[in-house]
């Protein structure tokens, strides 16, 4: 069960890097098409999944306690590319460590808010419907006992589709 969807590269980009350019070669089989997008899975309940151009980013996220998570982050590459002496990878890892430390205090930030005496929650912003669609998941699980397929807001319509489809 699954959530996620694409996201264009700018037009100067090859991937995502922190200049937008590529040390590895695009994935063999991908269209030009497919090389402009880059496309984001999160699949329940632990891993996310990130397809580039040129590389595949996985991370996955093993809870230890209510406020402990650990994030284990790998980089997948082309045999061909990764065996090459002069590869380097780190175009992609130093952006995705910056990215990353950065969504990781946010999320600590807003964990330590949820706890704080004035916390109230409040509706979604359209644009969170992974978020939103992932807390319909774990309720209906609670409600039904299975877990279930995804339901996501399809481009702030306001009308839910399955995760996946024209998201």
């Amino acid at each position: 069960m699954g959530i996620g969807g694409p996201m264009e590269l700018r037009d100067e980009a090859q991937t995502m890097s922190l200049d937008g350019r590529s040390g590895g070669e695009r994935i063999p089989g991908l269209t030009d098409e497919q090389a402009r997008r880059v496309a984001y899975f999160s699949l329940a309940l632990n891993l996310l999944i990130t397809l580039q151009p040129d590389y595949v980013m996985t991370c996955r996220l093993t809870p230890l306690s209510p406020g402990r998570t650990v994030v284990e982050c790998s980089w997948l590459f082309p045999e061909h590319v990764a065996a090459r002496p002069d590869f380097d990878p780190s175009f992609a890892s130093d952006f995705w460590d910056i990215t990353n430390e950065q969504d990781l205090a946010a999320c600590e930030s807003v964990y330590r808010g949820m706890h704080s005496e004035g916390f109230r929650p409040g509706p979604f912003d359209e644009r969170e419907d992974a978020v939103r669609a992932f807390q319909a998941q774990v309720a209906e699980a609670y409600l039904t006992g299975r877990w279930g397929k995804a339901k996501v807001n399809t481009m702030g319509t306001g009308d839910l589709a399955d995760a996946g489809a024209g998201t």
